[in-house]
Formats: C-alpha cells, structure tokens, sequence
C-alpha cells in the first residue's frame, strides 16, 4: 500500500524502474511548466506503487490548483475519473523531480 502522503521520492525503491519512471513524469509535466509556468505532480496511491498513474497540476493566478491531466506512464488517460481520495497528499514540483533524476544516476548539484 501506497501511504497518503507519498511521492516519488519516497517510494522510487518500490517502483519498478525509478530513473525511467521519473523521466516520463518530468516529461509529462514540461507541457504545463512551459504553458502555466509552474508543475507539480502527484501519484496515485490506489496501485502497488511499482508504475503509479500520476497527475500533473499547477497552480493559477490565485494559488489554487489546477489539474493539468492524469497519466498512465506518458500517456495522458482521458477517460480517467480524478478522485481526490486516490491521489498522494503531496507533490513534487518540477524542480523536484529534476533532482531525484540526478540523485538517482548520481548526478546532484
């Protein structure tokens, strides 16, 4: 099981390639950095945690979050209902995930 406040971070030993996970998840997120600015994303903690589904948010104007869209792997998932329940507590911004890139092929600033 997933726990609630999870990231990508705090289970990359879970999952079944981390480096490659978080790749395609930096993927998903450059679309909505470079159109809103910002991204963070959030995973799914339904799954076993080895490939979770994530969704990629930003926040607008105001500071309120704003989904961007959910994926499975790098591909955004139209038919897939967001349920708030289903979703980690915290994110990982853009930055984030840049850096658990690095730390994870030994490569860190």
């Amino acid at each position: 099981m997933i726990e609630p406040d999870a990231t990508i971070g705090s289970i990359a030993d879970k999952l079944d390639n981390a480096e490659k996970f978080a790749r395609a998840v930096l993927g998903t997120m450059h679309p909505c950095l470079k159109e809103h600015g910002n991204a963070h994303v959030r995973i799914g903690i339904t799954g076993e945690g080895k490939a979770p589904y994530h969704k990629v948010v930003y926040d607008d104007v105001d500071g309120c979050e704003q989904l961007y869209g959910s994926f499975a792997g790098k591909v955004m998932d139209e038919k897939y209902l967001v349920h708030e329940d289903t979703w980690s507590a915290k994110r990982m911004s853009y930055g984030d995930v840049q850096a658990l890139i690095g730390a994870l092929t030994g490569y860190s600033q």
